[in-house]
């Protein structure tokens, strides 16, 4: 076991010490601060009276809806979600504030999260090809499966430590800008004919993790690109291509009933929430669940059995 955990800190201090992966966070951390400076500036005075606001808005709605400017259908729901936080008295969610920030953090980040993953998933095996010094690794350790298995263990801990660095920076910096506060701040979502209200800040957390299943799925799948393919180019190029497109191409697809059996269709767990809806009619969070297990039990079957196979001489 201490062989294991030995084989895990040597893969994670070949991962540290790269340039990349601090160029990496570099990104990262101007691009919360940049978030933020646009959102402080462009924010709305947030300091009137939101009641008075909320019914001016409904009444400009109604006023719409009057004079045929648009289908009374079409803003049912809003005028219902106005009308129940001035019954409940639950003030809008301003755009100032730490939890409508990290919200948007966890909205615009979450692709470059999985770039960034995808990117160092899909160097981590290729590169020792790609060097030769596979063939030194597998010399000194006697399994092959504790090989690879380590570097995907460290992929995992790299994975957590990237979502803990977005998590606590953006609310380092949200905090900076916006306040220490209004961690009660409650969304109003109009879901299947009903009104229900969310804790902003807890709903986004629950986006975190469920960015992170999502984030996990590419990386495994960026980690067995790596593994089959010698060059590390086409494996993170063919990395971030799948992670850029296969997505798109999937709701594209998703007019079709069968588009739902698509692994890229069901890693995006956040539809499951209220308000949302799935890509295709029918699926459920179990149901994708169960999708990407069968996807993920696969993909490493492949990924292992090919790196247990590979010819390290040639």
């Amino acid at each position: 076991m201490s062989k294991f955990i030995g084989l895990i800190r040597n893969e994670h201090m070949k991962t540290f010490r790269r340039l990349s992966t601090w160029i990496m966070f570099g990104i990262a951390a101007a691009l919360l601060i940049t978030i933020a400076a646009f959102t402080a500036y462009y924010a709305e005075d947030s300091s009137g009276d939101w009641r008075a606001d909320t019914e001016q808005q409904m009444q400009d709605l109604q006023k719409q809806v009057e004079n045929g400017d648009v289908e009374a259908a079409a803003v049912q729901q809003d005028l219902t979600t106005m009308q129940y936080q001035l019954d409940q008295d639950i003030a809008p969610v301003q755009s100032d504030s730490l939890a409508s920030y990290m919200e948007s953090v966890m909205y615009y980040c979450a692709p470059f999260l999985i770039l960034f993953i995808a990117i160092i998933a899909g160097g981590l095996v290729s590169t020792e090809f790609g060097t030769g010094t596979i063939k030194l690794l597998l010399t000194k350790t006697p399994s092959r499966f504790s090989v690879l298995t380590s570097k995907y263990v460290s992929m995992f801990i790299t994975t957590v430590i990237f979502f803990i660095f977005f998590i606590g920076f953006s609310f380092i910096v949200g905090g900076i800008f916006f306040g220490f506060n209004g961690f009660d701040a409650k969304s109003v979502i109009f879901d299947n004919g009903e009104t229900v209200t969310n804790n902003l800040l807890a709903s986004t957390m629950r986006d975190y993790g469920l960015n992170f299943v999502q984030t996990l799925i590419y990386a495994t799948i960026a980690f067995a690109l790596s593994t089959i393919f010698r060059n590390t180019a086409l494996a993170i190029g063919f990395s971030i291509f799948i992670s850029m497109f296969f997505p798109t191409i999937s709701f594209i697809l998703s007019r079709y009933d069968w588009s739902k059996y698509i692994l890229f269709n069901n890693v995006d767990l956040t539809v499951y929430n209220p308000g949302n809806v799935p890509a295709v009619d029918g699926m459920t969070l179990g149901f994708s669940i169960v999708v990407m297990a069968i996807y993920f039990v696969i993909i490493t079957v492949i990924t292992w059995f090919s790196f247990m196979k590979r010819d390290v001489t040639a």
